[in-house]
């Protein structure tokens, strides 16, 4: 069947694809990467995953077996995630095979799934060696996973563009025809698009105005006149107007919570007074990112019911912020909003008159009143006259201000935003102010897109470089708890769940309170704000792993000048509840404090070892390798071996030849193992343990470091005396490639994935002193017959370092290729170590 039937075929309702979907799958399905930009509600989520499930069901080896789809917010992730999910599982997809790594849902740490939906700060610390859900000594393990897969970057105009935009297109030009990608969004200008794709290699840019006859046929804009009507008010926004224009279904978004709340309460409130029986009867409902998950999940799936394509008869106004503006799949007939950068307007607006034949009206509000207005262009006399204007300059975080003012200036041209009205609007504004952002990206301090900070971070592979390459993380995790929960917090200070809020907004709201502003008195001789964990067992200012196996205490906070990112604050002084969310000024919702997570066992990475021969062991690797990494059909790393080929300019290597070098660099893995000082003391221990035990040539024994006898057996067996093995595995291959691969990208890449294999951590290129006994290296001979290998391996030689092994080179593709192989390795290694019997094959 042709793509265009196969959309038939995945919707219940025989749905046709518009002309641009199809234009993108070609595209796509030719081997191009497509820069995507339509108006919100159009279908782009579609576009960019059909041509994928269209390629896996023909099994074309041209198109990745691998989708990573991410964006650059959890709640987004979590909404496409889901609408996906169903449209999929009804079509008879395995359920198994599609999971969304989110932090706040870690279904796939290790990225191996076929169809992953992830969050850019996910996919990013991945690729940049620090995954986030992951330990140090798993850093390496996921950054491969990019490497052959299909990249789609939705949304791409909210992110950062020094941080993780940057480092997007710097990931996309160091991997170059290593993935295929479609990049989407809403609101870029054509400059910036332009600009982008003469950047990156083989983009091709796709546009609804390229096809005129869709702009008729999809649903979501029609009708094509008068869709949504626009009245911009020179006023703030206001409950009074929020109450006169409800009709059913009302949104109102605010710039910042603080204004949400406010306008939540000023409704709520004028509902015990008012004659409108439609507003008195109304539901309303608080949005904003200063929930509990709980909570705020709840909400959100609420909020489908309400405002979803299938909502009849609903009477109900929400408030919310930024929070709504993409992803979720909901309309309104009425909105109101606080104006915000064209971007962020865009988006917003793509929530009213969403589905098909609606019609809506947006009121969009000044920041300021006109007096405020005239105010601030006047010169400060005095100090008071600098405060003032700066408070009122502040109302327009956390956007720029000019970008706002001239947002609302271009917005009161229009009556309606029908037609080419949005791409006006996008160019009016944005076109100069994006004329020059890739060329600013590009020649920024650390090397053009942050290439110099990616190759940082591979070599140390911290996850301090998160700051400086993804988010510069502003934010503080506030837990709420009482005086009398001291005690069990200090115990467990993880079991608490958290609301994440700027840290500046915090720090201004605790200042205010320890000036007497707050709702209840507070005094900072005799009374207690907030704690912090004792300085000893600060576990630094990145902390993404809960450590309950440290103990900790709590210290009173006494200044607000430095702020850690979790804070236990007094729920006496600050309140909570599932209406209106964390705040500090309802005295109602105080003394709430936070609830507890649910407990989850944390994994152990040392679990007890089970004995496996240095034969088993590889063979299970191999297994391994070809049933994950190869598939029944042994077809899953079609894409990437054709590609590899070309990125390292050996365009004669085929698939085999990779299936090849991937089984040498298995079996010789652990090539350091059957070094004398490092078998005997195997041998030594496992005959303690097992009396009945025959020598043999050991992989792992049964050793279990959580076991006190077996502790006692390893020291006297002298297994912590064994010599590194990595390095001379690492060195056996380079001997082995030199012969047979004249390639320096194969040379480095593989030996570094071997020396590599167990952590990211090698601080010097070398291998140590090793003498392997005939013995031991007859099992060698084994694994090379098992597969016609004629190697004559070194069994003998003295420390050294390792030529061709390269840390500090800046050709960047030595390390994409080592990430590559690293990541076979490493996973097939975790995956027999764990049950060598499910992957290894007697016969």
């Amino acid at each position: 069947m042709n793509i265009e039937e196969y959309y038939k075929k995945t919707f219940s309702d025989g749905i046709v694809p518009y002309s641009y979907q199809l234009a993108v799958a070609k595209k796509l399905l030719e081997g191009k990467n497509v820069i995507l930009q339509v108006p919100t509600g159009a279908g782009k989520t579609w576009a960019s995953i059909m041509p994928f499930l269209y390629a896996r069901e023909l099994g074309l080896d041209s198109f990745p077996e691998k989708m990573i789809y991410s964006l650059p917010l959890r709640t987004l992730t979590n909404s496409i995630y889901e609408d996906v999910f169903e449209v999929l599982k009804k079509n008879g997809y395995d359920e198994g095979e599609i999971k969304r790594q989110t932090g706040e849902y870690s279904d796939d740490p290790y990225f191996e799934k076929n169809i992953i939906f992830s969050t850019i700060d996910q996919t990013l610390s991945n690729f940049l060696c620090f995954p986030l859900p992951l330990s140090p000594r798993q850093a390496n393990i996921n950054a491969g996973a990019l490497i052959g897969s299909y990249l789609v970057f939705d949304e791409f105009h909210l992110l950062d563009s020094e941080l993780s935009m940057a480092t997007t297109i710097g990931t996309l030009k160091m991997l170059g025809n290593l993935c295929r990608c479609c990049i989407m969004t809403a609101t870029l200008s054509e400059d910036f698009m332009c600009s982008l794709k003469s950047t990156l290699d083989n983009y091709e840019i796709i546009t609804l105005d390229d096809f005129e006859v869709d702009k008729s046929r999809i649903r979501s804009l029609l009708p094509t006149e008068n869709k949504k009507t626009v009245c911009v008010l020179d006023t703030t926004l206001n409950a009074e107007n929020v109450i006169e224009n409800h009709k059913d279904k009302t949104i109102i978004i605010c710039n910042r919570v603080e204004n949400a709340q406010k306008i939540y309460y000023e409704l709520i409130e004028k509902k015990e007074i008012t004659d409108n029986l439609k507003f008195k009867n109304a539901e309303i409902i608080c949005l904003h990112s200063r929930f509990f998950d709980s909570d705020r999940k709840a909400k959100e799936n609420k909020l489908k019911n309400l405002f979803g394509k299938n909502a009849t008869d609903t009477n109900v106004i929400l408030i919310a912020t930024q929070v709504i503006e993409a992803g979720m799949d909901i309309s309104c007939s009425v909105m109101h909003t606080e104006i915000s950068p064209i971007s962020s307007f865009l988006q917003r607006v793509g929530r009213n008159a969403r589905f098909a034949d609606e019609i809506g009206k947006v009121f969009i509000y000044s920041l300021l009143e006109v007096e405020e207005k005239e105010r601030i262009k006047l010169e400060p006399e005095n100090k008071e006259d600098k405060t003032e204007i700066a408070k009122l300059n502040n109302k327009y975080l956390p956007y720029d201000k000019d970008l706002c003012e001239k947002t609302f200036t271009e917005l009161k041209k229009y009556q309606t935003l029908d037609g080419n009205i949005l791409k006006k609007l996008i160019e009016a504004v944005l076109g100069e102010t994006e004329k020059d952002l890739i060329k600013n990206m590009s020649s920024g301090q650390a090397g053009g897109f942050n290439q110099e900070k990616i190759k940082q971070s591979w070599k140390d592979c911290k996850k301090n470089n998160y700051r400086h390459t993804i988010r510069d993380i502003q934010s503080v995790e506030v837990i709420l708890i009482n005086e009398n929960q001291k005690n069990e917090v200090a115990k467990y200070p993880f079991r608490f769940q958290s609301i994440g809020m700027y840290k500046w907004s915090l720090v201004s709201w605790l200042n205010k309170i320890m000036k007497g502003e707050g709702v209840r008195n507070y005094d900072i001789e005799s009374n207690t704000l907030a704690w912090t964990l004792e300085e000893n067992t600060f576990l630094g200012e990145m902390n993404f792993e809960n450590d309950e196996d440290v103990k900790f205490t709590l210290q009173k906070l006494t200044t607000l000048d430095k702020i850690p990112n979790r804070l236990f604050v007094n729920a006496y002084y600050l309140g909570y509840d599932e209406g209106i969310g964390l705040n500090w000024q309802y005295e109602s919702t105080f003394d709430n404090s936070s609830p507890r997570s649910v407990y989850k066992e944390k994994k152990d990475d040392f679990k007890p070892l089970e004995k496996d021969t240095f034969y088993q062991h590889n063979m299970g690797l191999i297994g391994a390798f070809e049933q994950e990494f190869l598939g029944d059909k042994r077809n899953k790393l079609d894409f990437v071996f054709k590609q590899l080929a070309d990125y390292i300019d050996m365009s004669e290597l085929e698939k085999d030849n990779f299936i090849e070098l991937i089984k040498w660099m298995i079996v010789l893995h652990d090539y350091g193992k059957l070094n004398e000082k490092w078998q005997v003391p195997m041998q030594k221990y496992q005959a303690l343990k097992d009396t009945n035990w025959e020598l043999e040539v050991l992989g792992h024994t049964d050793y279990d470091s959580k076991d006190e006898k077996d502790l006692a057996l390893a020291k006297q067996a002298g297994l912590n005396q064994r010599p590194p093995h990595a390095g001379v595995g690492a060195y056996a291959i380079q001997e082995v490639l030199d012969e047979y691969y004249d390639n320096a990208y194969l040379k480095s890449g593989i030996s570094m994935a071997i020396a590599k294999h167990h952590s990211p951590d090698l601080s010097k290129a070398e291998y140590p002193t090793f003498k392997i006994s005939e013995f031991n290296y007859n099992v060698m001979r084994k694994l090379l017959a098992q597969f016609e290998l004629d190697f004559d391996l070194e069994k003998n030689d003295t420390e050294g370092r390792l030529d061709g092994f390269i840390l500090d080179d800046s050709d960047f593709k030595q390390y994409v290729i080592y990430l590559f192989f690293v990541r076979i390795l490493r996973l097939c290694d975790q995956k027999a170590t764990d049950n060598f019997k499910k992957y290894f094959n007697e016969n």
